[in-house]
């Protein structure tokens, strides 16, 4: 995925971070990164409000920027963490969730879940 290229180029051109193991992070840092991507959807929310589509296109590149590299932070397999999600994804179906949408995406009877956990074992955590 090339996406997550791009962010840990740029995260080891600044000295940001390594490639390396699943790893948890310091809270300091967890903080950091949380107030990061709190700052990229709060402005989402304003360019939304403001209907400024290049505000809203610029906040959501940076949000999943942000994303991508506090994965790459923890170590996360991503390609595969993606995988998985995406399949698990793709078997929902659409109709009233619990949220009371009309239309929603709901789990199907017999749903299977993402296998997070059993990938980052299987990746050393």
């Amino acid at each position: 995925m090339a996406h997550i290229n791009d962010v840990i180029d740029f995260q080891e051109k600044l000295g940001q971070w390594k490639r390396g193991n699943i790893r948890h992070l310091t809270q300091r840092k967890l903080q950091e990164r949380m107030e990061l991507l709190q700052e990229e959807l709060n402005e989402f929310g304003d360019a939304s409000r403001a209907q400024d589509m290049a505000e809203q296109a610029d906040a959501l590149v940076d949000l999943v920027y942000v994303a991508l590299g506090t994965a790459n932070m923890l170590g996360l397999p991503w390609e595969e963490l993606w995988a998985d999600v995406h399949r698990a994804n793709m078997a929902k179906q659409r109709g009233v969730g619990k949220r009371g949408h009309k239309v929603d995406v709901i789990k199907p009877t017999g749903w299977e879940g993402p296998k997070t956990m059993g990938i980052l074992l299987a990746h050393g955590y």
